[in-house]
């Protein structure tokens, strides 16, 4: 049991190597300052998360995976290439699908909250870690986040002409 807690952490600090990158690329790409320095902000939220993952790892005895690392920051590195096609700059369908992916990315670390508040019990040496206010934190995150997801699909997929109608 213990290899499926420890590829399940890993598999999230996967995903997390895969957000850090994509979080990166969106704030270089914001000319609106505040907006650059929400997607720092929420950067290092999520390496501070990751972090997390890392001592949990650690206080239950279980090792972290170099091979899933990579995986993650080749995963991310193929869609980079896609949304790139896309187009990444605000407006463009690109900016709102990799909006999507983080949104649901986020979500899923809600989930990974929620899953190690219910494992919890069993491992004593988790003792003191809040996983109720991680998910609280997570909520924030993909609600911020999300807000701006549904900006950019107004921007991206609506006309100029039917915006108005808005």
């Amino acid at each position: 049991m213990d290899q499926n807690l420890q590829r399940y952490l890993n598999d999230h600090l996967a995903g997390s190597a895969g957000a850090v990158n994509l979080i990166d690329n969106l704030a270089t790409r914001q000319e609106d300052p505040e907006e650059a320095e929400f997607f720092r902000s929420l950067k290092a939220k999520v390496e501070a998360d990751q972090e997390q993952l890392r001592d949990l790892l650690a206080r239950a005895g279980l090792e972290e995976s170099a091979a899933l690392q990579v995986a993650g920051k080749l995963t991310a590195s193929a869609s980079k290439l896609k949304l790139k096609w896309e187009g990444m700059d605000p407006g463009e369908l690109g900016m709102l699908e990799a909006l999507e992916m983080l949104t649901l990315g986020i979500q899923g670390k809600r989930m990974l909250w929620v899953m190690l508040a219910e494992l919890a019990p069993a491992f004593p040496e988790w003792e003191g870690v809040r996983f109720s206010e991680l998910e609280l934190e997570a909520i924030e995150q993909r609600d911020a986040v999300e807000e701006r997801r549904l900006q950019h699909g107004r921007d991206s997929l609506i006309d100029t002409e039917r915006r108005v109608v808005m």
